[in-house]
């Protein structure tokens, strides 16, 4: 983490977050290790946008997706979700009312990155809103790769020094934090070009519903 040495304002304070080692265990590491690797042809490039213009960017993101978990979805979302009022108790949230719980899996090979972005994207013609972000790390090991690190940072960069927080993929750690954070993936280096060897991380996305409410 790289700091300035003044007493941060709000804007400019490193944003709230969570960090659970050991959240799921080996043996489900080891589960969507495997289903990882039978679902690889499946995994699709991963895009950027709206609804409206969602499209493939690689100047802007790289990385392959899969929302496929088979026989796993539905024990993987009451894993996360059972740790939600403790979550945002500790991060200083209000309660909400959980709308739908959103996964995807995400394969980060060599040259892999997501450039600084926000999860909650309001313009998106959904029924809900993304609260809530959880990254679950998972990879093979021994680790094949370096780097890949979630750089958490404030909402206002000072211009004389860079304020972020870098969080390192480690196995089986989860990494909570309210999703209008701007966060992004640093570039992942492997000599290794085996699929099996990715960074390889569960994004979720706790919803609620947008306010519906005529005047």
């Amino acid at each position: 983490m790289t700091q300035a040495d003044e007493t941060p304002g709000v804007f400019d304070a490193i944003p709230p977050h969570r960090i659970q080692d050991g959240f799921l265990g080996a043996e489900w590491v080891e589960r969507l290790l495997q289903h990882a690797c039978l679902n690889q042809e499946r995994f699709q490039d991963s895009t950027t946008g709206t609804t409206a213009n969602e499209r493939v960017n690689p100047e802007w993101r790289v990385s392959r997706i899969l929302r496929d978990f088979g026989p796993y979805k539905k024990a993987l979302k009451a894993h996360f979700n059972a740790i939600l009022p403790e979550a945002l108790n500790e991060l200083g949230m209000p309660a909400f009312d959980l709308f739908h719980t959103e996964l995807e899996l995400v394969a980060h090979a060599n040259g892999a990155f997501y450039k600084t972005h926000i999860d909650t994207a309001i313009d998106r013609d959904d029924e809900s809103v993304r609260v809530l972000t959880g990254v679950y790390y998972f990879h093979a090991m021994p680790k094949a790769f370096q780097g890949g690190n979630i750089r958490l940072l404030p909402l206002r960069q000072s211009r004389d020094a860079e304020r972020f927080l870098d969080v390192e993929p480690i196995n089986d750690r989860l990494l909570l934090f309210p999703s209008w954070v701007p966060h992004c993936v640093m570039p992942v280096v492997s000599a290794s070009s085996a699929f099996s060897d990715s960074r390889f991380a569960i994004n979720c996305w706790y919803r609620k519903r947008k306010h519906t409410d005529k005047a």
